[in-house]
């Protein structure tokens, strides 16, 4: 994947809204993913929000972002 700068968590909830959008690039799409993939708080966090979309619009069921992956 080439080098990952470290996300912090408040940076991963400030994207979260994009990054669940699929609004971000791929390098910070991986980033997120990377730190997500580390930090429990913070992936409670993404499935909790997952979960609530979800929820609350049936009708919009989209791929998880979590697990998407991107060609180099």
């Amino acid at each position: 994947m080439g080098e990952t700068s470290l996300l912090s968590c408040s940076e991963v909830r400030k994207q979260l809204p994009n990054f669940l959008n699929e609004a971000v690039d791929v390098l910070t799409a991986q980033q997120m993913r990377w730190h997500i993939g580390r930090c429990k708080e913070c992936r409670m966090i993404v499935r909790s929000a997952i979960a609530t979309f979800r929820q609350f619009f049936p009708e919009k069921r989209t791929a998880n972002p979590l697990y998407k992956t991107h060609a180099a």
